[in-house]
């Protein structure tokens, strides 16, 4: 165990539903970031990060585990219909911080704990629909401080929980509430003892109007939006469509938008803080988000699809040892996270992680070519269940599943009815990067790519016990 005096600290930030591009040192979306870009500046940028399995829990199952979605049962949303939820026996990043002697908080959106409207009509805490108040225990991982809820898209009116049943309405809109108690938690902390820290975001998670006026107004009601774009009847992947032409998709957007630029005001603040208090020089922070939202690219809306607007997040990390103003092409994902920082941090890792130590790659900024992510998503919704099982099939042979690297996604598709069609897709992210022209595969082993990343999608459906191996077959 290293002394307290050599430890680095680690300051976590997340948003939720905050997609890549839309950080204006990407020079992607029109959107106003300037704490960010000069953070990244100052730090080392990723281009290809991606969440694995785009969808808020099972992104934060496998962020906080280090293991792939699948592995931890998280394949959905925690929702009343199922049980799927983080296990009290999972070994988090937050576990092994707690028992190396750091100082451990949560604050903001948890989504990991089963919804109690799945047990209990009106239960103490007031939690509703998909909401959950965690009591103190295991179902934290080592979380000492907690200020959270489940999930809970009030924007302007949050609610969290400490360590009573009792809801905390604090009247601010969550960002800004969240960054206060991360402040004030930070200068009450014992100075001399490490911390480790997440902090999770809701916006710019819908609803998008849920934002405050100032920022609204950073944004011209014609915003352009992104060439992929179309109107018409947009759908999230697997939901039903809704009507949206060009002036409420411009909304959306600059809504959208609005809410990032709260968010760089409140990172500013955070980054004040951390100088301050003269913690900057010993504190690794990352800023990211847990998937995108595709804003009408495709003619979609929200996430779990393979498009860069929804697997795509962004991706800084600034602190002790990391290259300065670097920007990266390497591949990590979300299952990378937990060993990487674990290596930074000099602590150990557990053997139950499945992914990647890219820690060395942050530190030489430099870009391994070689480095694979796996992608997937399932059905999520329980009447797509009903009726898989009345089917007899395995849920999780439906959806999708794919390889990112460097400069293509390989995508194996059977979607989300009850008689799958599998179909092939090769993106070009160089030549192609709006994913407006794909190659439709239909002999992957015609072509040393796709044969190469059709055997690499297999080998990876066989380790993870994957029922969607039987449409490769």
């Amino acid at each position: 165990m290293l002394s307290h005096s050599n430890k680095p600290n680690l300051l976590f930030i997340f948003a939720d539903q905050w997609r890549r591009s839309a950080l204006g040192c990407q020079n992607e979306d029109p959107v106003y970031t300037p704490h960010m870009d000069a953070f990244a500046a100052r730090g080392l940028r990723f281009n290809n990060a991606v969440s694995t399995f785009p969808l808020c829990s099972p992104h934060r199952a496998s962020l906080l585990t280090g293991k792939h979605p699948l592995s931890t049962g998280v394949f959905t949303n925690c929702k009343p219909c199922c049980e799927a939820h983080l296990r009290d026996d999972e070994i988090c990043i937050s576990d092994v911080c707690a028992s190396e002697g750091y100082e451990t908080a949560y604050i903001g959106k948890w989504h990991l704990a089963i919804p109690e409207s799945r047990y209990e009509k009106e239960p103490l805490s007031g939690a509703r629909n998909w909401d959950a108040y965690t009591p103190p225990g295991k179902g934290r991982h080592g979380f000492q401080f907690w200020h959270s809820y489940g999930a809970w898209d009030a924007h302007l009116a949050p609610h969290y929980w400490e360590d009573t049943p009792v809801q905390l309405k604090p009247g601010k809109w969550s960002p800004e509430h969240e960054t206060d108690v991360l402040l004030d938690w930070l200068e009450k902390r014992e100075g001399d003892v490490p911390f480790c820290a997440f902090v999770s975001w809701n916006p710019p998670h819908s609803p998008y109007d849920q934002v405050p006026q100032k920022y609204l107004d950073l944004y011209p009601e014609d915003i352009p939006l992104r060439a992929n774009v179309q109107t018409g009847d947009i759908r999230c992947h697997t939901y039903e469509p809704k009507p949206y032409d060009e002036t409420g998709l411009k909304e959306i957007t600059r809504q959208y938008y609005a809410a990032v630029s709260g968010l760089d005001d409140n990172f500013g603040r955070i980054l004040q803080k951390l100088d301050e208090l003269q913690l900057a020089e010993n504190t690794i922070v990352v800023l990211t988000a847990d998937h995108g939202d595709m804003l009408g690219s495709h003619k979609l809306i929200t996430k779990h699809v393979w498009y860069e607007e929804s697997a795509g997040i962004p991706l800084i990390m600034a602190g002790p040892g990391i290259p300065e103003g670097k920007v990266t092409d390497t591949v990590i994902g979300s299952p990378d996270m937990m060993p990487t920082l674990l290596s930074m941090m000099g602590l150990p890792i557990p053997e139950t992680v499945e992914g990647d130590d890219m820690s060395t790659a942050v530190y030489s900024g430099e870009t391994d070519e070689e480095k694979l992510c796996y992608l997937c998503a399932c059905p999520g919704r329980d009447v797509f269940q009903d009726a898989f099982r009345k089917a007899g099939e395995d849920i999780l042979a439906f959806g999708w599943r794919a390889v990112r690297s460097t400069r293509y996604t390989y995508v194996a598709e059977v979607g989300y009815e009850v008689t799958p069609h599998l179909s092939r897709l090769l993106y070009d992210l160089q030549e192609d990067p709006l994913q407006l022209s794909p190659k439709v595969v239909t002999d992957p082993y015609a072509d040393p790519l796709t044969a190469r990343m059709e055997e690499k999608l297999k080998n990876w459906l066989i380790k993870q016990n994957d029922g969607f191996i039987r449409h490769l077959k």
